[in-house]
């Protein structure tokens, strides 16, 4: 991506689409704003003067979590341990992407002016993305109580050149990367070094990008909708705008109207056949109220997920007038949780519609496809068509409904019952982001029967006039023989998930720092020699 300029404050609103943008490019310049700058050394000086009155706070005057009846280490090593202490976590690194995130996340939050440390600090968070630099942060070790403790001290201990970053795809030690970039290591009282991890800036991050993928793969199923609408005749009443708005849902309206604008773009030619039964099947009549219901629940995910980027999840929270210091709770992730939670629901029920939509166009005993050969194959037993590709989308749904149980209800106590209840906010997170990279291929395998269907109709292979491939459908060409498909799933699904630069609605795999080239897949599951390979893109 090209070269972003990102500013933080409280009065810059960072949304899952400018956070995703900053977090797909490797070098970024972000900027604290004046308002920051002067919110954080208010909320500094607050601190200090409580601190001076003899106020008791924790992690400077205390222990942490269950230690807060003790005192605080006297050495000058209370920061260095906590992040010691924490720097624990197992699993794979994080997706270079989902870090960049976590590092704005957290700063977004410093530069509300409530977290009681110097702009400094936030400057020397933001500098690891001015330089590309991306610490190794084990996916799992947050449950979602105090923040995300064990992500946020990985990120914290390259700060300190004690901890390891990613070079080009193999860990270094952070100190060697900071030199290398031209940084000093920082050094940590108790209060930074809780202020820095103590918030939910990683389960957010997971979030946000989710979010930002589940807006355009739920763009795209409608889109697919209106184009298998196109393709099949298939009857125009139930997208009618009247019956929604008879409804109300806002959601459901505007997946309607997604899908008229779909059909609207094709041929004057591709009407609706009324010849066909009044009533079409669910996964076509009721898509609108599925895709509706989805759109509605996502809408709520991005709601909960930007409020949750531009608001303070410290502990304690410091305000430049009285009372100073307030302790609470605001690192709890139990909204994150459930809007993450309510995001896979989604997810996982756009796969299950657009799943069904690819077994009408496969099977023709379900009447819906008319005169096509079986699972779409040019020549029925001789080859054998889709068999394999609606094998894998159906197999991800599987995955899909696997992955769709509820982590925001499945707290287990932890931290020698300090943490008595856990939001589990970071898992399901996690969770839904990963079920992007589930859905995406149930998609493309959609598009790619619907290609399929096309070239079988020019060919005389299957009933019923071609409609027009859209300009947002990848190439593929379209099978004679028998090829593995696997290449073009992936190729499809990838750049489906990524935001698209040139402003059409098309949806990086997780890890993967670019998409693949758009050209087709070469070797094995390129196109066949004799094949029909379309010429839109």
């Amino acid at each position: 991506m090209t070269s972003i300029l990102l500013h933080l404050g409280p009065e810059h609103t960072l949304t899952p689409d400018t956070l995703e943008a900053a977090a797909l490019t490797e070098r970024l310049t972000v900027r604290l704003s004046d308002e920051a700058r002067a919110s954080m050394r208010a909320s500094c000086q607050a601190l200090e003067a409580a601190r001076e009155h003899g106020h008791p706070i924790y992690g400077i005057t205390t222990g942490f979590g269950p230690h807060v009846c003790y005192p605080a280490a006297s050495d000058g090593n209370h920061g260095a341990g906590l992040i010691a202490h924490l720097a624990a976590g197992s699993g794979t690194y994080a997706p270079a992407p989902i870090v960049r995130a976590t590092i704005l996340a957290r700063a977004q939050v410093l530069a509300q002016g409530y977290s009681g440390v110097d702009p400094s600090l936030a400057e020397a968070l933001i500098a690891l993305t001015k330089h590309g630099i991306v610490p190794a942060v084990p996916e799992v070790g947050s449950v979602g109580a105090s923040g995300d403790l064990t992500p946020l001290a990985h990120v914290v201990r390259v700060l300190t050149g004690e901890g390891t970053t990613l070079h080009r795809g193999l860990r270094e030690p952070a100190r060697r990367t900071l030199l290398r970039a031209g940084l000093r290591p920082v050094s940590l009282s108790g209060r930074e070094a809780l202020g820095l991890v103590n918030g939910t800036a990683f389960m957010t991050a997971y979030l946000a990008l989710a979010v930002a993928r589940a807006e355009r793969l739920l763009e795209m199923a409608e889109r697919l909708t209106g184009w298998m609408y196109r393709a099949l005749g298939a009857r125009r009443a139930a997208l009618d705008d009247r019956l929604h708005r008879a409804r109300g849902h806002e959601g459901q309206c505007r997946s309607a109207e997604v899908i008229r604008t779909e059909i609207a773009w094709g041929d004057a030619a591709e009407a609706e056949d009324e010849t066909r039964p009044l009533q079409e099947v669910y996964a076509l009549r009721c898509a609108p109220q599925i895709l509706g219901a989805c759109r509605d629940n996502v809408a709520h995910a991005a709601r909960l997920v930007e409020v949750e980027l531009n608001g303070v999840s410290d502990n304690p929270v410091v305000f430049a007038g009285g009372p100073a210091v307030l302790h609470g709770g605001n690192f709890q992730g139990q909204q994150i949780a459930f809007a993450a939670d309510a995001l896979n629901a989604a997810l996982t029920q756009i796969g299950v519609l657009v799943e069904r939509q690819v077994d009408l166009l496969l099977d023709p005993k379900r009447g819906v496809v008319g005169e096509a050969p079986l699972l779409l194959a040019w020549e029925p037993g001789a080859t054998s068509g889709f068999a394999g590709a609606q094998l894998t989308a159906t197999a991800l749904v599987a995955e899909l409904r696997h992955h769709a149980q509820m982590s925001a209800v499945a707290s287990i106590p932890t931290n020698g019952g300090n943490q008595d209840v856990v939001s589990m906010g970071t898992l399901a997170a996690r969770t839904a982001y990963t079920q992007t990279e589930r859905l995406a291929p149930i998609l493309a395998a959609a598009g790619m029967a619907l290609v399929q269907l096309g070239h079988l109709r020019r060919h005389g292979r299957a009933g019923g006039a071609p409609v027009t491939t859209p300009p947002w459908m990848p190439r593929f060409a379209p099978l004679q023989r028998d090829r593995a498909l696997h290449e073009d799933l992936n190729r499809i699904a990838v750049r489906w998930l990524q935001p698209n630069t040139e402003g059409v609605a098309v949806p990086v795999l997780a890890g993967a720092e670019a998409g693949p080239s758009n050209a087709p897949a070469q070797g094995d599951g390129a196109a066949d020699s004799d094949a029909e390979i379309p010429t839109w893109e």
